[in-house]
């Protein structure tokens, strides 16, 4: 008896002591939308809630609860062994309530009403087999991360205390399944709506880089279609591979390149974002101030602009000073009875909107013979304030079809054609209109010319 009191005391449980997890490496982390986020974490405090020793009514329950009755076996105390000294056994494992396996893959809408059977928990381990073999979930990117980062937030709740009603562990584990099948819906649905999300923007990508040869496919018919192939033109290297293959002239292209870039050496140059990425926004804004013509916009932009050998200020003083002569020369066509024109053509005239090498090859023609002025043409998309229109629909007084109109036709395109620059035009063709009238269609290249009707040019 006396080596019995040298006997170290005997373990004592302590209550609420849970057993530690085993420790697994991190998954990969998963990003899921705020809302959905919130919606399963509420889904979990409701487990808890549920699952928690608060939900036990008041009184002889929840005395019973942690106080067994007197009624129940004690627990055996540990036995001795013989021959081991002061070695005890240790004391019977308390057997935990089971857990409901988690279902691979995605649930669908329409969840088991009936609990999940129930699977043997591991002593070792708060995880089910259930739980390390799910190979439907592995095989998705990122889904069985998910389900696995679920199953550690519900954890805690699916712990019920060691001693519970049959009827509270079943209506327990029925709340538990659908709270889990929801959390597993909630990330399942959040996964597929990041993958439509990478779709839709590996979607956009793709349309953006069809806009973007779109655009530079529009820049580049019109610099090939309105653009002097006299005019030296500084580009990028592959806008000025693409007007190479457009038949532009090799010999007024200027590639520029980084680092040696100078737009100054060029009359015309086509801002693009490489372009602009060389030699600054700035620069090319203050070297070109006059866009004649631009194709979409924002980063994607590209601008044909006139490039100003003086600085921008002279540009513009060139530019206003030639706006007031083609103005001054309108009106002197608009009292010219040998000149017609309908009302948008006149307006046109009265505004100074009119290429002053249109001018003048018109007042060429009246001195002749009477000319009407069927229509100028529009301006080019994104022209900048004061840059005129250069073509023209002209035809004979009268406009009567017969063999006189087609003589008087055939005698404008011949004096056109006879004119010397840079009162040659770049494109001298018949054209048959919609209303069955054939007139003489006349355009001037760009960039037009400053200067041409004041006593100084620029």
């Amino acid at each position: 008896m006396a080596e019995d009191s040298h006997d170290p005391a005997l373990p004592r449980r302590v209550r609420g002591n849970k057993h530690v997890p085993r420790t697994e490496p991190p998954a990969a982390p998963l990003v899921l939308p705020e809302p959905v986020r919130q919606q399963i974490l509420s889904v979990l405090d409701g487990i808890r809630a549920e699952a928690s020793p608060q939900e036990l009514p008041a009184g002889a329950e929840r005395t019973a609860h942690d106080h067994p009755a007197r009624t129940e076996q004690p627990a055996s105390p540990p036995r001795r062994v013989p021959d081991a000294g002061h070695r005890l056994d240790p004391p019977a494992s308390t057997e935990r309530p089971a857990l409901p396996s988690s279902s691979p893959g995605c649930p669908s809408a329409e969840a088991p009403t009936e609990p999940l059977p129930a699977v043997a928990a591991s002593s070792t381990s708060t995880e089910t087999e259930g739980d390390e073999a799910q190979p439907d979930i592995a095989e998705l990117p990122g889904l069985a991360a998910a389900a696995q980062i679920g199953r550690k937030l519900a954890a805690p709740a699916l712990r019920a205390p060691a001693r519970e009603r049959p009827e509270a562990r079943t209506h327990g584990r029925r709340r538990t399944s659908y709270g889990l099948t929801l959390i597993a819906v909630l990330v399942c649905g959040s996964l597929a709506l990041v993958l439509a999300r990478h779709a839709i923007t590996a979607a956009t990508g793709e349309g953006d880089r069809t806009t973007e040869v779109a655009i530079r496919d529009r820049a580049v018919a019109w610099v090939a279609d309105q653009v002097s192939r006299s005019a030296l033109v500084s580009c990028d290297r592959v806008m000025c591979k693409a007007l190479a293959a457009h038949a532009f002239p090799a010999a007024s292209l200027l590639e520029l390149e980084p680092g040696a870039a100078d737009p100054l050496r060029s009359s015309i140059i086509v801002s693009t974002a490489a372009v602009r990425s060389m030699i600054g926004r700035r620069v090319v804004a203050n070297d070109a101030p006059g866009v004649i013509a631009s194709f979409g916009s924002g980063n994607r932009q590209i601008a044909i602009r006139v490039v100003a050998p003086h600085g921008a200020a002279a540009y513009l003083s060139a530019l206003s000073t030639d706006i007031l002569a083609r103005k001054a020369s309108g009106t002197d066509f608009l009292d010219n009875q040998r000149i017609t024109a309908s009302a948008t053509a006149r307006s046109q005239l009265a505004r100074g909107q009119v290429d002053s090498r249109l001018l003048t090859v018109i007042a060429g023609l009246a001195a002749q013979r009477p000319v009407s002025i069927v229509a100028f043409g529009d301006l080019a998309p994104g022209a900048s304030p004061g840059i005129p229109v250069r073509s023209a629909d002209l035809a004979g007084s009268g406009g009567a079809a017969g063999p006189h109109s087609a003589a008087q036709t055939q005698w404008m395109v011949a004096f056109l054609s006879a004119a010397r620059p840079p009162y040659l035009a770049a494109h001298i063709h018949k054209v048959r209109l919609a209303s069955g009238r054939t007139v003489v269609r006349i355009e001037f290249a760009a960039p037009s010319m400053l200067g041409l009707l004041s006593s100084r040019g620029y």
